[in-house]
């Protein structure tokens, strides 16, 4: 979670060294609004899975039904829709924390970007 917490702030401090007259790539902007969504995610999940220590298949119930109110409610994810930013990859890595323990889910943010 550390490690995640410093690649986060490295990512999002690299705009502040840039040129203050360039503008900010779309990509980049995908990459900001997936942080923005990744991260509290990731808390949240991490936080049902070590409060609820039920059965298998209760424990899937409760984070799939946690992903659609997550979906429909959090700000950062509309945001991140409504730039435009690819949500395929994006699924796939939400999906993958739910369906399994979560430590082979891997989300290249490269692949957040602009849809044509």
């Amino acid at each position: 979670m550390i490690k995640i917490f410093i690649l986060s702030l490295l990512v999002l401090s690299c705009g502040v060294f840039k040129n203050s007259i360039s503008k900010e790539s779309p990509d980049t902007l995908c990459v900001k609004r997936g942080f923005e969504v990744i991260l509290p995610y990731e808390h949240a999940i991490s936080k049902i899975k070590t409060k609820i220590q039920k059965s298998e298949s209760t424990l899937k119930k409760e984070l799939r039904s946690f992903k659609k109110i997550f979906e429909n409610t959090f700000v950062g994810f509309n945001h991140y829709k409504s730039a435009g930013c690819s949500t395929s990859r994006l699924q796939e890595y939400l999906n993958c924390l739910i369906e399994t323990n979560g430590k082979n889910c891997k989300i290249y943010y490269t692949q957040m970007r602009i849809v044509d």
